[in-house]
């Protein structure tokens, strides 16, 4: 059976969380709780969150693996600093199953860095981070069919906005022509040029990204009809498949063959949402290129698996170390509490 690759073009950030009992006012100073220094980058949480979530956790009791697992590839490309903490993220990545040969590693230049502030009681998040090498990548460093997977050509590539709009727009330019698929995860919410949204396999954004970039008023989205407003906005441009996570309530999908709605599970315990869009976007490919293999779509069924990994994820502090494997999708941390998901 071929070998099969897929690509994240993306952020590789160091995480720096802080937990306090409440997010401070302006001009507030509180005491935190905890402070914790983990692997990140929107890119990396996605791109482990594949590989986990196509497999069994090795360390529990042995399962078969899933058909076609052995043949599916998780390469990242992006780029770090030559710094205290660029090299160990890329070690790290290693460790955890991921391709790193298209990381470069730059002189002069800092690794990118996520400061997290979350809130104990509710698992509501704040970041602000400094893009760092990751914003020195080039459009013209992404020209060949081989650059958007490391070396190698992908079957499917997944971008951020954690660098230039202007590289990430070239490299869905580059993949488009050489017709290889995009999944486009627009975080941080950035503007796009029209021309590029035919290019767009999958379009998987939050509530907030989709209505920055749909330029809906949020007055607008009173329920999940305006949801369908939003969503036909970007297929009228193009996209194939639009998802919209909405938190607690779940997600909205539509595509040409249909609409629908997603209820967030429940029985989560939420102790942080901040890598929870990651997992989602994670387990929706994995769930798309299962599919694809036996030449089938359902994207309810990608939209319901991601919801069910973004669930484990926020049961845990982090965003990258805790994801689940895919023999841990269905297993709460907490059985018996009664909450739901946040997923942003």
């Amino acid at each position: 059976m071929p070998l099969r690759t897929v690509s994240v073009l993306g952020g590789v950030v160091q995480d720096l969380t802080t937990v306090t009992d409440r997010l401070p006012d302006d001009g507030e100073t509180v005491i935190a709780t905890s402070f914790t220094m983990q692997a990140g980058g929107k890119g990396s949480n996605s791109a482990v969150a594949i590989y986990r979530l196509t497999r069994p956790n090795p360390k529990n009791s042995p399962i078969a693996p899933q058909e076609g697992v052995d043949d599916l590839r998780v390469r990242m490309v992006g780029a770090v600093g030559a710094d205290e903490f660029g090299p160990l993220l890329r070690q790290n990545l290693t460790k955890c199953g991921v391709n790193v040969d298209g990381v470069r590693v730059l002189e002069g230049q800092s690794t990118a860095v996520a400061n997290i502030l979350v809130e104990a009681a509710s698992g509501a998040n704040r970041i602000m981070q400094y893009p760092g090498a990751g914003h020195a990548l080039e459009p013209t460093e992404f020209m060949t069919l081989e650059s958007l997977g490391g070396g190698v050509a992908p079957d499917l590539v997944i971008m951020q906005l954690e660098i230039h709009r202007d590289t990430i727009e070239q490299a869905i330019e580059t993949a488009h022509r050489e017709g290889v698929e995009v999944l486009l995860n627009p975080s941080p919410a950035r503007y796009l040029m029209p021309e590029i949204y035919p290019m767009i396999t999958h379009l998987v954004m939050n509530e907030t990204e989709a209505v920055m970039l749909s330029e809906c008023k949020p007055d607008d989205i009173a329920n999940q009809t305006g949801w369908t407003s939003v969503a036909e906005y970007f297929l009228k441009l193009g996209v194939k498949n639009v998802v919209v996570t909405l938190g607690e309530k779940g997600a909205y999908y539509e595509n040409e063959s249909g609409s629908g709605h997603v209820e967030a599970e429940e029985n989560c315990a939420i102790l942080d949402t901040s890598g929870a869009g990651d997992s989602f976007v994670g387990a929706y490919a994995a769930e798309y290129m299962a599919q694809k293999q036996k030449g089938q779509w359902d994207i309810r069924a990608a939209v319901q698996y991601g919801c069910k990994a973004s669930a484990r994820i926020i049961e845990h502090l982090g965003c990258l170390d805790p994801i689940v494997w895919a023999d841990e999708v269905n297993i709460p941390r907490y059985p018996n509490v009664k909450k739901t998901q946040e997923v942003e």
